[in-house]
């Protein structure tokens, strides 16, 4: 059927046409004579046509040869006349004369008598023989007819139906429309006999093609919907789906390049008509990229040839159209257990098949110039086997997929034979190599858990992960993925735990991070993160471990910090941030761990500000550039237990309050100019276990008192400018493993009851000036 049916056509037949029908029949046919009509009688003819018509537009036409057509035959428009006078001549017009019609004009000027019989054997399915006497008149429109009614045989069909009817309809229409000519009589004769079509019917003829061509074409699509919806309630019925046989194992497609054909090449038409369903709904999911559902060898083609022809669960989609209404109920959990076992058929398929594998890997390189370098063509498939696959890519429901759990089921649970809505997925450790396929982010629409640490994965995560909505967990530490953090991670509003540690991300920390408001831990270390800290960081009121160490942030630490007072654990160390330590730190009530160690272009005083901190156990400020005086406030922290404040610029003396901090176990105070006294005071920190002062300007005597620490194993004294002899109380450190004395301006002997201490008990180095110390057992640092 063609293309050229008007949207008025049918509605402009109406009234008034079929008398006028029988009226030129009756007068034996052939088309008025005439001259070629102006565009006057064309425009007239169409005011005229439209009244007349009852609500008509244009004429329809149906191209058989696609091509242009010019309209119908006379024979099918109007009219009796036997003259044609433009409505616009000088003479008038003849009051008896009726007016044509357009359609009818153009075609009286283009063909002769000829055409009309002609395609009037072509509706009613009349010999060639028949009209012989009009062929030789005809003009090259008459050949284009005959030309398509010989070469398109695939419209007798529905010739053929138009003459069936026309037959039942022959008494009818003989009676009504009809009437005999004597100037065309042999021609009445054999039309007559052969068609008793009435007007409205060959008027018609095209859109009743039509209309019957669809139909049948949607009675073949039902009985081939009704086939395949019986195939698979008969296979569900014989137990399919449960690692059973499928009934396409028994006729299983070749292994092809392109498994939806055949070795001849021929489509299955069942099995691609369920592929474009599914890759259709997936592709209107924004599941895959329409590129990666294109290519045979690609991990997202893999998985939905799986999911159509091997997946012994045979999970399909009802079938839908343009105009259903959207899918409700448990249509919609069958369409997401689909999608979820999609996205992990994909996973699978690209962490675990040695030639995806390979070539996603292609483009990784080590960073570190003393580490051998890796082929990752030289994988083999033992080399990327996942540890841990139980019942994976089988007939299994993916509840009972290694490291997949499902939301609880109301009748089931979360462990059992089915396919229900994910909520966590854990392969951790698990030897998964490659790259995470978006899918991962866009294929479970209730996953609160992803957990794919401590694997070989590569490659960026795009903003894809945005789409886990409900994602509470995110870890991802401890792989070699690079690129940015998306900006989109901070669509992930529920999320509690954000751990993608020890890996190559890189570029600035995104400000949408802000967003996460409900997240309880931070994880970002041992990346390449660069930039200032964002402000928004301090939007972050529930967290309680911040890790952004051991990156490349600069920039001063934000004041916006001290917002964030449900922080237990801050760790900044190992970047090159700047500026001051921000009094707004002294806020953190709930803090106990400080890092902001080796950032050695942070100056400034210690905050004052910081012995507000009464949960406060460790301070790690080493490696830094403070100056100025040991706060004596410090003192006030009685919970401290680690003191690092080496390798600074700090002045003065150790305030004698810090006696009072009697649960500090390691004292670091090396590499500073403090200068003065060990105060006596320090007998109060009897917790301690390590006291590092060298490098120091100390001076005056070892103070005795010191020998009361009875819990000391290590002291670091040396590089000093002590005075005096070693005072042999030392000797009651009994759990003392090393001293360092040499360089500190001491004289004298060294107490033999300190010797004892490596005879009897754990001393194993002793160090000392031997010039200047007399000492059997040290070793001489000379």
């Amino acid at each position: 059927v063609g293309t050229g049916v008007g949207v008025g056509g049918v509605g402009g037949v109406g009234s008034g046409t079929d008398d006028v029908m029988s009226e030129w029949i009756g007068t034996g046919g052939g088309l008025p004579p005439g001259n070629p009509p102006s565009m006057s009688d064309i425009e007239l003819s169409n005011t005229t046509g439209s009244s007349t018509g009852g609500g008509g537009g244009g004429m329809f036409s149906i191209d058989d040869d696609y091509e242009s057509d010019a309209g119908p035959p006379s024979v099918f428009t109007d009219s009796n006349s036997t003259s044609r006078t433009s409505s616009r001549d000088g003479g008038g017009l003849a009051s008896n004369t009726k007016k044509l019609r357009a359609s009818s004009l153009l075609w009286g000027s283009k063909t002769g008598t000829s055409l009309d019989n002609e395609k009037l054997g072509f509706i009613t399915g009349s010999s060639s023989d028949d009209n012989k006497s009009y062929s030789k008149k005809s003009n090259s429109s008459s050949s284009f007819w005959g030309n398509n009614h010989q070469a398109d045989d695939t419209h007798d069909s529905s010739r053929d139906l138009i003459l069936m009817a026309s037959r039942r309809l022959s008494n009818e229409a003989r009676s009504s429309s009809f009437n005999s000519r004597d100037s065309d009589d042999a021609w009445h004769e054999r039309t007559s006999s052969r068609i008793r079509l009435p007007p409205w019917c060959m008027i018609h003829r095209r859109a009743i093609c039509g209309i019957l061509m669809v139909c049948t074409l949607w009675i073949v699509l039902f009985s081939v919907a009704d086939y395949n919806r019986n195939n698979r309630s008969s296979a569900r019925g014989n137990g399919y789906g449960g690692g059973a046989t499928s009934p396409w194992d028994e006729n299983p497609w070749p292994e092809l390049d392109d498994p939806l054909h055949t070795g001849q090449g021929q489509q299955r038409p069942l099995e691609q008509m369920k592929f474009n369903r599914i890759k259709d709904r997936i592709l209107t999911h924004s599941i895959s990229h329409a590129s990666t559902l294109e290519e045979p060898s690609t991990p997202q083609y893999k998985a939905l040839r799986w999911i159509v022809r091997d997946d012994p669960r045979q999970l399909d989609l009802p079938a839908r159209d343009d105009e259903s209404p959207g899918i409700t109920g448990a249509d919609i959990d069958a369409e997401q257990s689909l999608f979820q076992r999609y996205a992990l058929a994909v996973l699978w398929y690209q962490t675990s098949d040695l030639q995806i594998v390979q070539q996603s890997m292609t483009g990784s390189h080590v960073e570190n110039p003393f580490e051998n370098p890796f082929d990752p063509l030289e994988l083999t498939e033992e080399d990327i086997k996942w540890k841990k696959d139980t019942n994976w890519m089988s007939g299994k429901g993916l509840c009972l997929w290694e490291g997949v759990t499902c939301h609880p089921h109301e009748a089931y649970g979360e462990r059992f034979d089915g396919d229900f809505y994910v909520s966590i997925l854990n392969l951790t450790g698990n030897n998964a190599h490659g790259i995470v396929p978006q899918e991962v982010f866009t294929g479970f629409g209730k996953l609160k858990a992803l957990d794919l640490s401590k694997n070989e994965l590569e490659g960026t995560i795009g903003g894809e992960l945005g789409q886990l909505r409900d994602l509470e967990d995110l870890f991802l530490f401890g792989n070699n993925f690079s690129g940015v953090l998306p900006d989109d991670v901070g669509n992930l509003a529920n999320l509690y735990n954000l751990y993608i540690n020890d890996n190559k991300f890189r570029g600035k920390l995104p400000s949408t991070i802000g967003d996460l408001t409900k997240l309880r831990g931070a994880s970002l270390f041992n990346n390449t993160f660069e930039g200032r800290i964002p402000d928004s960081i301090g939007n972050l009121k529930d967290v309680i471990a911040l890790y952004l160490d051991e990156n490349k942030f600069t920039g001063q630490i934000p004041t916006t910090m001290g917002d964030m007072t449900s922080l237990i654990d801050l760790r900044l160390r190992i970047n090159n941030l700047s500026g001051s330590i921000p009094t707004e730190l002294g806020k953190l009530n709930n803090l106990e761990t400080i890092y902001l160690d080796t950032n050695p272009k942070i100056s400034g005083p210690i905050p004052v500000e910081l012995s507000n901190l009464k949960k406060l156990s460790e301070l790690h400020m080493y490696e830094m550039d403070l100056n100025g005086p040991l706060p004596k406030e410090l003192a006030l922290l009685e919970g401290l237990i680690y003191l690092y404040l080496d390798n600074n610029e700090l002045t003065g003396q150790i305030p004698e309050d810090w006696g009072q901090m009697g649960n500090l176990e390691q004292l670091f105070l090396t590499g500073n100019n403090l200068n003065g006294p060990l105060p006596e005071t320090i007998r109060g920190l009897k917790s301690l276990e390590m006291l590092r002062a060298a490098d120091n300007e100390l001076s005056g005597p070892i103070p005795t008192d010191l020998g009361k620490l009875t819990k000391l194993e290590y002291v670091y004294l040396e590089d000093n400018n002590f005075s005096g002899e070693v005072p042999p109380e030392l000797a009651e450190l009994t759990k003392l493993k090393t001293m360092h004395l040499h360089n500190s301006r001491l004289s004298g002997n060294m107490p033999p009851e300190i010797c004892d201490l490596k005879d009897q008990f754990s001393l194993i180095e002793l160090t000392a000036d031997c010039k200047e110390v007399i000492c059997d057992c040290c070793a001489c640092d000379n």
